[in-house]
């Protein structure tokens, strides 16, 4: 018979579990910080290879922001004729407020 958790315990489980039990901080953690620290009429924004990682950004800011912020991204130049899991990434993080 499986068990009830709340849904924070049941994060936290699953991070400690997917980071094999060494503590591991996911690679968008630093991102989140400078992203929470954005001040009124600002916008974060950074470079990411392949659209993987867009989405990856996506979910970790919605997931730890009760969606907060909204993340948006564009191709860099030049990177249009690129697939799509190898091109260069333009991401834009906005507060939903605003």
């Amino acid at each position: 018979m499986g068990d009830k958790i709340s849904k924070d315990e049941a994060m936290a489980e699953l991070s400690q579990l997917r980071s094999g039990g060494r503590g591991g901080t996911s690679m968008f953690a630093p991102m989140l910080d400078d992203i929470k620290d954005l001040g009124e009429g600002e916008v974060y924004t950074d470079t990411v290879e392949g659209y993987g990682r867009v989405s990856g950004l996506r979910r970790y800011v919605q997931n730890n922001t009760q969606e907060e912020y909204e993340v948006k991204s564009a191709k860099t130049p030049g990177q249009e004729d690129i697939d799509q899991s190898d091109a260069e990434y333009k991401v834009f993080v906005f507060r939903s407020k605003e």
